[in-house]
This record gives structure tokens, sequence and C-alpha cells, in this order.
């Protein structure tokens, strides 16, 4: 949570706030004209404040660089935002008309309390109509608990710090600097606090690190895949050799080890269904030898059994030893499998 709640303080985030803050002093010295740099530069900050959001809540461990995609017209969660912010103005006008200061105050006071929690929504959704439902707000509000009086307690300190910096004689410079500064660090922390509380919310955030080992392995099933066909072209040739070359090629960098030898269950899967059993009987043996060496006697008696499922003429290399771990097993109808397999190797043809 604290590495999230850092992100702001990183040389990308702090380097585009006092680039803003310069530009952003020019064009308010420039007058009327400056109008339309202003509106784009709080544009592009709001949307790198909501892609702050994201890196903290899927616990990033930098911070993002503003990009060309970060504002690209499609991004419209801040202007969905500054539009709900807009219609609950609106909403307190119509209270102070009609229902006096008071409900006017408390309802003032309520917005104020569910502005994070609309926020977070609309990071997570892009949907104005769920940042707006009582009923989604209430839900995120119960789910973090305690979790969202901090929040809370930092939005009050925001909003405080802020008004501080423009009711001070600091040189407008420095509280437009300041003032984008903070923004950032709010932003960051309601990504943190909900990254911290997303088991309790139901909420499937993944990391960096998680999004980045799932896109590995999916590069690595589709390079398996494509050495599975090439060796089962080969055996529909009748090149069984060739085929056997491949499949080793693979399995000498991926499969002789430690969790690696899952490396074998996939190939021993795919290769089992084939019409020419042949390389899936020698994938067996291989993988049999390999538990044996690391002493996963269990394990190799269950792929022997699986494999023998699958072809009952499967005649394993170690059907020797192995009838004696199925003995030693308890499992008589596996030993006695094996012993025909091994008296049927000893008979003289």
């Amino acid at each position: 949570m604290l590495r999230s709640l850092l992100l702001p303080l990183q040389f990308a985030p702090l380097l585009l706030a006092g680039l803003f803050a310069v530009l952003l002093f020019l064009a308010l010295k420039v007058g009327l004209m400056g109008i339309p740099l202003e509106v784009i530069l709080l544009s592009w900050f709001s949307k790198y404040c909501f892609a702050l959001l994201d890196a903290a809540l899927s616990g990033a461990r930098d911070a993002p660089v503003l990009s060309v995609e970060m504002v690209n017209p499609i991004e419209q969660r801040p202007l969905a935002q500054l539009a709900l912010i807009g219609a609950g103005i609106l909403l307190l006008i119509v209270i102070d008309t009609y229902l006096g200061v008071a409900l006017t105050l408390l309802a003032a006071a309520l917005l104020l309390c569910v502005l994070p929690a609309s926020i977070v929504l609309l990071a997570l959704t892009a949907n104005p109509f769920t940042a707006a439902s009582p009923a989604a707000l209430v839900r995120l509000i119960h789910g973090m608990g305690r979790s969202y009086a901090a929040l809370l307690l930092a939005l009050l300190t925001a909003v405080g710090a802020l008004a501080l910096c423009w009711a001070t004689f600091l040189p407008l410079l420095c509280a437009l600097a300041l003032s984008l500064c903070l923004l950032m660090l709010l932003f960051a922390a309601l990504g943190a606090v909900v990254h911290q509380s997303r088991w309790a919310l139901g909420l499937e955030i993944r990391t960096p690190e998680e999004q980045r080992s799932e896109r590995a392995e999916r590069e690595h099933s589709a390079a398996r895949r494509h050495v599975l066909d090439r060796a089962y072209g080969l055996v529909r040739l009748k090149r069984r050799e060739a085929a056997w070359r491949e499949i080793q090629a693979w399995i000498a960098p991926h499969g002789r080890s430690g969790s690696a030898l899952r490396e074998y269950v996939a190939l021993l899967e795919a290769a089992a269904d084939w019409d020419d059993p042949v390389l899936g009987d020698r994938l067996a043996d291989e993988y049999i030898a390999r538990l044996l060496a690391l002493a996963e006697t269990g394990h190799a008696l269950e792929v022997l059994t699986r494999h023998l499922a699958k072809h009952p003429g499967y005649r394993p290399a170690l059907a020797k030893p192995l009838a004696g771990l199925a003995a030693a097993a308890g499992r008589p109808a596996l030993r006695r499998t094996l012993d025909a397999v091994t008296q049927a190797d000893t008979r003289p043809e």
C-alpha cells in the first residue's frame, strides 16, 4: 500500500506536475487567450490522474508515463466524473431552493462522503450510471469498511491543503504545482486502499506481475502447440525419430526438473490422443523415469495408470521396478499387468 501511495512521488509524475504547473501559469497570465490551453492541460492531467489510479489499483511498482494513448478522446472518465459533480451541484441548488439551507448542507456533506466511492466505481467500470448508483456506492463503502473512513480523512486533508495553498501568500506557480501533486496523491490513495480491499470487495484485480506471468504462459503454451503440431505432422509421415527429436528439443530447456515437469504432462496429454501411440509411449517412459529419479514414486504410478488406461498395449520400459513399487503400494492389479509385460519381454522368441 505504501508503494502505491508513493507512486506520485516518482520522477515521471513529479516532472509532469512541474511541467503542467508552468504551462498553466503561463496560460493564466495570458488571460482569455489561454483558456483553450488551460482546458487541454486540465483534461490531460485528469486523465493522467485516472491512469495513476489504475496503476495503484493493480499494485503497480512504477507510475505511468503520460502518453498519446492515455490522452486520447476515447478516455472519457474525467468528463463523466465532471458531469456527475455538476449534477450533484444542480441537485444542491434545487434542495436549497425548495428545502432550505440545513438540508442543503446535509446533502452536500453526503455527496462529499460518496465522492471517493464514485471516483473508484467510475475507474473500475467506466460507467457513470454505476458510479452514481446508490446501491453500488453503498456496496463499495460497506465492503471497504474502515478503509473508507481513511479515504474520507485523506479527502478532507487534501481539500484543506488545497485551500491552504491558495489562501496563503504562496507564489502562483508554487500553488499550482502543489495542487497538482496533492490531486495525484489523492487518486493514488484511492487506488491503494481499494487494492488492499480487493478481496473483501470481490474484485478480480491482477497485479502487473500476474499480468506478465499470464502473458508469458500464453506465449509459452502457443510455442508448445507449435512444436506439437510439427511433431504430429512428422508422425503422420511415419518420421517418428524426427518427431521425437522435435519433442526432445523442446523438453531440453523446459522439462528436466522441478515444476518444469509439467511440460511432460502437457506433451503426454497431447501425444496420447494421436493415432500412432509410439511417441506417447516414449514420452511416458521418459516422464516416469524422471519421476522415479526424483523419488516421486506415487506420482509415477499414477502417470503409468492413466497412460495404460488410454493405451492398454503400452509396455513400460521400467516395468520390473514399477511392478515392485505397485506391489509395495498395494496395487495388485497393476502389479500383475507389469509382471505380464516383464515376462513377455523376457520370453524367448
